[in-house]
């Protein structure tokens, strides 16, 4: 019974931190102390090993398909050069949004300097000083 009512307090955790590894252990913790107290098992030991191996093997199977790595923005308009504004605190506003910005060259730019966007890689422009 203690296994299970640790597995939903886990359940109920994950709803607060929301990182997916609190709901795997917590299914397997319930599921197999829910199995012990219909069984009337009082192996308590037993059902939290079995339970902790259930939510690995469920963290395992299922990790690529709830886990999101950092997503790159594509746009088209990343492919285009252009001008744009160096801001504060290394962005550059680039038709109407800021980016981080790289200079190939290793230039510094002052913010409110004019620039020469060229196409970058990810969520990142390259700027250089305009001719």
């Amino acid at each position: 019974m203690w296994v299970f009512i640790v597995g939903v307090i886990l359940l109920g955790l994950e709803l607060l931190v929301g990182g997916f590894y609190l709901l795997w252990y917590g299914l397997g913790l319930a599921l197999s102390g829910g199995i012990g107290w219909m069984l009337g098992s009082q192996a308590w030991m037993a059902q939290a090993i079995i339970g902790l191996l259930i939510g690995l093997g469920l963290m395992i199977l299922f990790q690529k398909r709830f886990s999101q790595g950092a997503k790159v923005i594509k746009d088209e308009f990343l492919l285009q050069e252009g001008e744009g504004i160096v801001q504060e605190g290394g962005m550059v506003e680039f038709r109407g949004t800021l980016w981080r910005y790289d200079s190939p060259k290793g230039e510094s730019f002052e913010a409110g300097e004019r620039v020469k966007v060229v196409p970058g890689e990810g969520n990142w422009v390259k700027i250089a000083k305009k001719d």
